[in-house]
């Protein structure tokens, strides 16, 4: 079966931190999992990569190996295909990128950003300091 994870980080314009959420659904598009981790003051393209390295891990580690990856960001759908973001995301791209040839089937999509309405809500539910990759068994 193949899941789908979906990815955002939203930005408080106040304090300028930053936090990763995501959501995996099945294949049939139940609930599976929801995370948030809180990031700390970084660039868009760091928030938007450890939300998907969090995502693949999450999936390597519960043994699934059919993921479809959607985010809201074009620049990192492009830039893991192609490899050619800024040097300080690179390690990130790589890793990403190692993780997804080990698995059976793998997409990865740019999504308007509606789609990820949950995915930011779970961001924005992180505590402040706090950069715990905290899971979600149940939909909130």
């Amino acid at each position: 079966m193949c899941f789908s994870l979906n990815t955002g980080g939203p930005v408080n314009s106040v304090s300028g931190f930053f936090a990763a959420g995501g959501v995996i659904h099945d294949g049939k598009g139940n609930w599976v999992l929801g995370y948030n981790r809180f990031l700390g003051k970084c660039s868009v393209a760091i928030v938007e990569l450890w939300g998907i390295l969090d995502d693949v891990l999450i999936l390597q580690n519960q043994g699934y190996n059919q993921v479809s990856i959607h985010s809201n960001n074009l620049e990192i759908v492009i830039g893991i295909s192609n490899s050619i973001l800024e040097e300080s995301s690179s390690n990130l791209i790589r890793r990403i990128q190692q993780i997804l040839a080990e698995e059976e089937k793998r997409s990865l999509r740019y999504v308007l950003r509606e789609a990820n309405k949950t995915a930011d809500a779970l961001a924005k539910m992180t505590f402040p300091n706090d950069e715990v990759l905290h899971m979600f068994d149940d939909l909130l």
